[in-house]
């Protein structure tokens, strides 16, 4: 098998998961004999959009695998595009699954299963010896479905691992009937500014405009409790709504290319049909779309052939790809998963350019039912059911409405570097000579007297060596890495040392046998 390789804060994660699981199952149950039985050691993982949850998810397989004799592993999606991203993360690290789901006899110990097909098969399964001592749910935010709830039931002894990103649900239903405990990363905020995760700008519609107003009078609710899509449609798919669509991608995002999330198919397309014909280069794709055809239109996005992808509930989740440029949400929602899902596919980080400020254009006002995609959540209540994952409705629609004129233009709420974008180079010089390391509640970050370049977060700052400073994260084992004046990271904190040499020479070591030079 080729080794996985996990930046810290992964590797800390996974050792938590598997403490978890060892020392995890002490609750029992009385089997049909009435006999105490014991179950199986259950954890739901929390880990934001784009910070590699997939290669945990096969690390936690790969330990499960080389230290657990007996049982299968079932990797367990609610969308077939989400199986197939797992088989992909498992080809990746040599780690042998079953090539067809429907087959009991399948080679190898791992199955990759979509839930639908789970449900239909799992007798036959059942009947073939096919045992599970591993399940692992990915996007388990969905678990909550009865279907997972018998998968459950049925395999009681096994582990259990579900991963998300946003361990809620907008009826406030409780994962704690599912899995034991939930393990919590730090916040969206913490990776951005350690660089695992891109910074970004963030636009609004106005209070006053003709969009927000249009769905602060929404008043329908589909069956899972979000907005009816038919009165959105109605509200929203109209001409004039679809124009100041393509006016604020050019205003804050000309010459990026992005994601738009669109209501519904017709909504898509009519999106689509205009930005192509004002010249940006856009396709529309749901879930209809035929495989083959979604699948050449990514690559064509990827090879910047297409500058937007116009969806329908397929990039929500799921999807990787680091080229991302802005995001722009065309339609509104109350699920604050699916808004943190939505925002999430613009933060990963593209390694081409590590400089990426990721553009979220928020036409539909979604910000002022959740605030910032990296504001602090309250997972564990959550999790236990106590708060809803759900936004936040207008109040007063009647008196807003009387009480100012449409305005329809944006308004930006966030902007990654606002203060230091504004300077010249010069000013930006004399600016950053004056950045020291400051140390708060015995973390370290860096500042300018009152100006906060780098929150404290990491456990050591070294004094300045020319333009760079040493960062240290982790106590007991400490890893290092590099970072400039601005508080970029240079290079990422997962060295056993890093010496600079003569202000652009590194040299970093994971062992003592095991060190190289970068040039800076």
């Amino acid at each position: 098998m080729k080794k996985i390789k996990l930046y810290d804060y992964q590797q800390e994660m996974l050792g938590n998961i598997i403490g978890m699981l060892v020392a995890g199952g002490k609750s029992r149950f009385y089997n049909e004999k009435g006999e105490k039985e014991k179950v199986g050691s259950s954890v739901m993982v929390q880990m934001p959009t784009g910070t590699g949850k997939t290669y945990v998810m096969a690390s936690v397989v790969k330990w499960y695998l080389d230290n657990c004799a007996s049982g299968e592993v079932w990797i367990v999606a609610h969308r077939r595009e989400l199986v197939e991203q797992m088989q992909q993360t498992l080809d990746r690290f040599c780690l042998e699954h079953g090539e067809k789901e429907m087959a009991p006899e399948a080679g190898g110990r791992v199955r990759v299963l979509s839930i639908q097909w789970l449900s239909r098969h799992i007798c036959e399964l059942e009947r073939a010896g096919c045992v599970p001592g591993l399940i692992v749910v990915d996007e388990a935010h969905h678990a909550i479905a009865d279907s997972y709830q018998d998968l459950f039931d049925r395999n009681r002894h096994a582990m259990k691992v579900g991963m998300t990103a946003t361990p809620c649900r907008m009826s406030r239903s409780s994962f704690a009937k599912l899995f034991e405990r939930l393990l919590t990363s730090p916040c969206t905020n913490d990776f951005i500014v350690r660089g695992y995760l891109a910074p970004y700008d963030y636009v609004v519609t106005g209070r006053f405009s003709s969009e927000q107003l249009a769905v602060n009078q929404l008043r329908g609710r589909g069956s899972d409790g979000d907005y009816a899509i038919k009165e959105m449609d109605e509200k929203l798919n109209i001409p004039q709504a679809i124009r100041r669509l393509y006016d604020s991608v050019k205003r804050y995002a000309d010459g990026k290319k992005g994601i738009v999330y669109a209501i519904n198919i017709r909504h898509a397309k009519a999106i689509a049909a205009c930005y192509n014909a004002l010249g940006l280069k856009s396709v529309a794709l749901d879930s209809k779309t035929p495989a083959a055809k979604r699948k050449e239109m990514v690559e064509a996005f990827r090879r910047s052939e297409i500058d937007c992808l116009v969806n329908v509930n397929l990039f929500d989740e799921g999807f990787d790809c680091p080229d991302v440029e802005f995001i722009q949400m065309a339609r509104p929602t109350l699920s604050l998963a699916k808004y943190l899902q939505m925002v999430g596919r613009g933060l990963r980080i593209n390694r081409e350019n590590k400089d990426k400020v990721c553009m979220i254009i928020d036409n539909v006002g979604n910000f002022r039912k959740f605030g910032l995609p990296d504001k602090p959540r309250n997972w564990e209540s959550m999790f236990a059911g106590v708060r809803a994952g759900k936004g936040i409705v207008q109040t007063n629609v009647k008196k807003m409405q009387s009480a100012a004129a449409v305005n329809d233009g944006m308004v930006t709420v966030k902007r990654a570097e606002a203060d230091r974008k504004k300077m010249t180079a010069r000013q930006l010089g004399e600016y950053l000579k004056n950045v020291e390391r400051f140390e708060q509640d015995g973390r370290w970050g860096l500042r300018v007297k009152e100006d906060i370049i780098v929150k404290p977060v990491y456990t050591y700052l070294s004094d300045f060596k020319g333009d760079y400073v040493v960062c240290g994260i982790g106590t007991q084992r400490r890893l290092y890495g590099l970072l400039d004046r601005r508080g970029n990271v240079v290079i990422p904190p997962e060295y056993r040392s890093v010496n600079v040499w003569n202000g652009h020479k590194v040299e970093v070591s994971r062992s003592y046998s095991d060190s190289r030079i970068i040039e800076l």
